[in-house]
């Protein structure tokens, strides 16, 4: 459970998630400190909800690592002065081997093959996304494009990206060829890489929540 602590790096950014029948809440973090016995955190910010958690509960932490997304369940011990002060995990998992979470979501996108061909723009819905790329069913051939401009819709903001081509399989629906596309992002800013992973994130989580729901 130790193999954590190989990846966090003090000064990192680390979420933590709350969930109620409201919805998900997002609280943001650094990494100050991991002593033997306890990791000491920045205090968590939401520009909306001030953290005032009781001391003794769980709270679910995510941190995003080149080792892999891991997910803590450590215990609030104390608030200290700008500080709160976490037991060591109660519990890890390491969620994803790759350091940006990749989830099944439908992102409105336009793909613009370049140098530009007879293919000017196509309006699409991505399959699955990360910080780093993302995978559309398209209904033409594009695996000849030196590269593509790529433009991801989301309702708060546009991210327009250079990107290269990774993988083009032809696939068969209902008797018509379509294409599974996968890109990799080239210019994205890291601004715009946190954007995705918290999108992405706040994806998984509410799908975890319903999931939840429906057993009960």
């Amino acid at each position: 459970m130790d193999r954590y602590k190989d990846y966090l790096e003090i000064g990192k950014k680390i979420e933590i998630i709350t969930r109620s029948t409201s919805g998900v809440v997002r609280f943001l973090c650094y990494l100050e400190e991991i002593n033997k016995d306890s990791i000491i955190i920045s205090k968590p910010k939401n520009k909306h909800i001030a953290f005032n958690f009781t001391c003794g509960q769980t709270l679910e932490l995510y941190a995003y690592t080149r080792g892999g997304v891991f997910k803590l369940n450590c215990r609030l011990e104390a608030y200290l002065e700008n500080k709160c002060k976490l037991s060591l995990p109660l519990s890890v998992d390491n969620i994803q081997r790759r350091e940006y979470i990749r989830v099944n979501m439908n992102v409105d996108a336009i793909i613009r093959p370049k140098p530009s061909t007879n293919i000017i723009s196509l309006k699409t819905k991505t399959k699955n996304i990360s910080a780093k790329g993302l995978n559309v069913l398209l209904d033409q051939d594009i695996s000849r494009s030196a590269s593509l401009e790529v433009s991801l819709l989301f309702p708060e903001k546009t991210i327009t990206t250079t990107a290269k081509i990774i993988k083009v399989t032809p696939v068969e629906i209902d008797s018509k060829t379509y294409y599974s596309t996968s890109v990799m992002f080239v210019t994205i800013s890291e601004k715009e890489i946190d954007f995705i992973v918290k999108k992405c994130f706040e994806f998984e989580a509410l799908q975890r929540k319903k999931w939840l729901e429906n057993k009960i």
